[in-house]
């Protein structure tokens, strides 16, 4: 495992902003965009990075309906975990879609898992359920975690993989429920809500959206606050400077069968994956593996 990456080095929306890495033009009318709001943007943070690096009170796992492993970041978070996850998921009796289960986090630098089952797009699209289950990924998450007195929180890109959830679309639903959520004064208690994206479509899609949930605070120009905003700048530098490579390879283990793709209902694209073993070593069905 890569080394483990502390919050402290995990940038916020403040942060981004600073470094220009996010730029604020939205695509929303202005009337459409919420406030901005400082503290939220000290809150929220995005990296593209390996979830399982990151020492977080909890992090959000794209699992499936069995929670018992499967492909992608799923299966590195549970190679990661060691097998004392699976067998706690065992006693869980699956999770339905849109909902979210929590586990202890075993070998990770995270205390804790939050196994999150995201939609199949094209299927749940076509009964017209795929914002509101997605959403409901996001928001149960947050629950769990106040619940259980967490302090920080990393999601994974829930369904953008091979569930077929296009990145922007789910950018959107996330950034919305989210703040949804801290406007309802519900996630106080939380320092640290984190994007954590593995492909470079995620982070952009969070990158473009972000200004239209999370737009910057402007601050009145004078000669104090442009010295102090100098000195934050060159802070914020050498932060960034000190953040870990984003990851290149898929989060695969080079001992597992490779995933075969298999076509559904003769849409172009659309396929699931199936898994010739998961976490125990038996055969499950077709997974709705992560993202």
């Amino acid at each position: 495992m890569a080394d483990p990456i502390p919050l402290s080095e995990i940038p916020t929306l403040s942060l981004l902003y600073k470094l220009n890495r996010i730029t604020s033009s939205t695509t929303s009318a202005p009337e459409s965009v919420p406030a901005p709001n400082s503290s939220y943007n000290d809150k929220i943070s995005v990296i593209r990075q390996d979830i399982t690096t990151l020492v977080v009170d909890a992090i959000v796992n794209a699992a499936n309906n069995s929670l018992l492993g499967g492909g992608g970041v799923d299966g590195a978070i549970h190679r990661a975990a060691g097998p004392s996850l699976v067998e706690e998921c065992e006693t869980l009796d699956g999770c339905a879609t849109g909902d979210a289960k929590i586990t202890q986090g075993y070998e990770l630098p995270a205390q804790h898992v939050i196994h999150a089952v995201g939609p199949i797009y094209w299927q749940t699209k076509r009964e017209g359920k795929h914002t509101q289950l997605l959403s409901g990924c996001y928001r149960r998450s947050l629950e769990l975690a106040v619940e259980n007195g967490l302090k920080s929180i990393a999601f994974a890109a829930l369904s953008t993989g091979v569930y077929g959830y296009p990145s922007g679309e789910a950018s959107k639903t996330a950034l919305a429920t989210v703040r949804e959520f801290l406007d309802s004064g519900k996630g106080e208690q939380l320092d640290r809500i984190i994007f954590c994206n593995f492909m470079q479509k995620d982070e952009d899609a969070y990158f473009e959206n972000i200004p239209n949930f999370f737009p910057p605070v402007s601050e009145p120009s004078t000669a104090a606050t442009e010295e102090a905003q100098s000195k934050s700048t060159q802070e914020a530098e050498q932060l960034a400077a000190k953040l870990p490579d984003p990851p290149t390879n898929e989060p695969v283990n080079p001992d597992e069968p490779s995933q075969k793709k298999q076509k559904t209902d003769g849409i172009e694209d659309d396929f699931v994956v199936v898994e010739k073993e998961d976490a125990r070593g038996s055969t499950p069905p077709p997974s709705k593996s992560d993202l």
